[in-house]
C-alpha cells in the first residue's frame, strides 16, 4: 500500500530532497523506487520518504539523503555527491 507523509516532518524532509536532487514532475523514479508506475517524480519521492521513515524513525537527514541516493544507478543525478 502506499500512503503519502501525514506529517510536517516528513513533508519537510521529502522536500529537501526534491532540492537536494533538482526532481522534476517527470515520470521515472518510481521504478527505482520500487513503486508503481502511475506516480511521478513529486509523489515518488514523498511515498519513499514515507516508508524510509516509517522504519528508521530517528533517521538523520544525511542519512536519509544517502538512502536515496543509494537506490539509483551511479551518476543517476549527473552531480557529485
Amino acid at each position: 500500500m502506499y500512503s503519502y507523509p501525514n506529517s510536517i516532518n516528513e513533508k519537510k524532509i521529502a522536500l529537501m530532497i526534491m532540492n537536494d536532487f533538482f526532481i522534476q514532475k517527470a515520470h521515472e523514479l518510481w521504478l527505482f523506487l520500487q513503486l508503481d508506475q502511475s506516480f511521478n517524480d513529486y509523489e515518488a519521492t514523498l511515498i519513499w520518504t514515507r516508508r524510509y521513515l516509517e522504519e528508521n524513525p530517528e533517521g538523520e537527514y544525511s542519512d536519509i539523503r544517502k538512502a536515496f541516493i543509494s537506490c539509483f544507478p551511479e551518476n543517476f543525478f549527473n552531480f557529485e555527491d
